[in-house]
């Protein structure tokens, strides 16, 4: 079991649905990279489907062919994750031994690499591409420093492992919110986070050549590191903040600014960042016409798009309903819970 819906996936974006192999070539292409199709039962028509999505630098596609094939690249310009959602696929990257991927498995490609699969005629997956540019970027921010060799990742995924079933859990966000006409793929502050949480999931959850530094732990941000980190979050508190992309700005590690703020402040940075904006939908909120003002509108121009988890988080830290503040019901002294 992959933790994902062991149907049709992303049926909200159809790219292609193809019998001739010149279209189910094209299609593949055009969503991913040039590449070729060999289909390998000639008795077995092609039927292939492709719904796919793009959130920043992540393309996520369901892909099946209904027939064997067999599929081949010369080079890779991103990274690619390869996630059967049903049946089995053989899959190579360069020279190294082939990942014989199914439930529980999933094969992982390097840029600059070839890649050869032969696709069992009943399978289907979850195809993932990130670009090699910022999934680089997040290693050095996960680092604090620019890494010193080019990434490596085992090939073979055990989609069993704890931290891989928590980045499953990831994907399966990204494609349930996808569909969603009012998800948050849509949004694009959100959809920049979920991007984040994509590409720092993978790097956390599946070995490579920086796992020993990745997991290592971390000495506290140095209070001038922490000072700024705290001035940019008061001072843009609307910005999609990660804690990557502060930690970028302010040139500590992940883990490092991580460890500064629960030794500082008792929580993440990205609890901080929450705490700012709630306390500026309540101000907001506090001096709204009420006959004018949507809670939504207010809630989601400050980073907030799951209305009752808004709501809890704001009844926890103000001890009221965000309707009680707009309509003038509730003096909004708050608490610090």
């Amino acid at each position: 079991m992959t933790g994902l819906p062991q149907t049709e996936l992303l049926p909200g974006h159809p790219v292609a649905r193809a019998m001739d192999v010149d279209e189910a070539h094209e299609a593949v292409t055009r969503t991913y990279l040039p590449h070729r199709l060999e289909v390998l039962d000639r008795e077995t028509g092609l039927d292939m489907q492709l719904n796919a999505v793009r959130v920043g630098a992540v393309t996520a596609g369901y892909l099946r062919y209904g027939s064997a094939v067999r599929l081949g690249t010369v080079d890779a310009g991103g990274y690619h994750v390869n996630i059967p959602v049903t049946g089995r696929c053989e899959q190579r990257c360069g020279s190294g031994e082939p990942v014989f991927a199914g439930p529980g498995r999933a094969a992982v490609f390097m840029p600059g690499h070839p890649a050869d699969l032969r696709w069992g005629a009943g399978c289907a997956q979850l195809c993932l591409m990130i670009e090699r540019h910022e999934l680089e970027l997040e290693l050095q921010r996960q680092l604090g420093r620019p890494p010193g060799e080019r990434l490596r990742f085992t090939t073979a995924m055990d989609l069993g492992a704890p931290a891989a079933r928590s980045w499953l859990e990831v994907l399966a966000l990204l494609e349930r919110e996808a569909d969603r006409p009012d998800g948050i793929t849509h949004h694009p502050a959100a959809a920049a986070h979920l991007q984040g949480l994509v590409i720092a999931g993978l790097l956390l959850a599946q070995p490579s050549n920086y796992s020993r530094l990745l997991h290592a732990p971390a000495a506290p941000s140095p209070p001038r590191a922490l000072r700024r980190a705290v001035e940019l979050i008061e001072d843009e508190p609307g910005l999609p903040w990660t804690s990557s992309t502060l930690a970028g700005e302010v040139s500590v590690s992940v883990r490092a600014l991580q460890e500064g703020f629960q030794r500082w402040f008792g929580l993440p940075p990205m609890a901080y960042l929450r705490d700012v904006r709630l306390t500026r939908v309540h101000g907001e909120l506090a001096v709204a016409d009420p006959g004018g003002t949507t809670i939504a509108a207010v809630a989601a121009r400050w980073g907030f798009l799951h209305a009752g988890r808004f709501s809890t988080a704001y009844r926890r830290k103000f001890g009221a309903l965000p309707s009680e503040t707009l309509h003038g019901r509730h003096s909004g002294k708050g608490t610090n819970g």
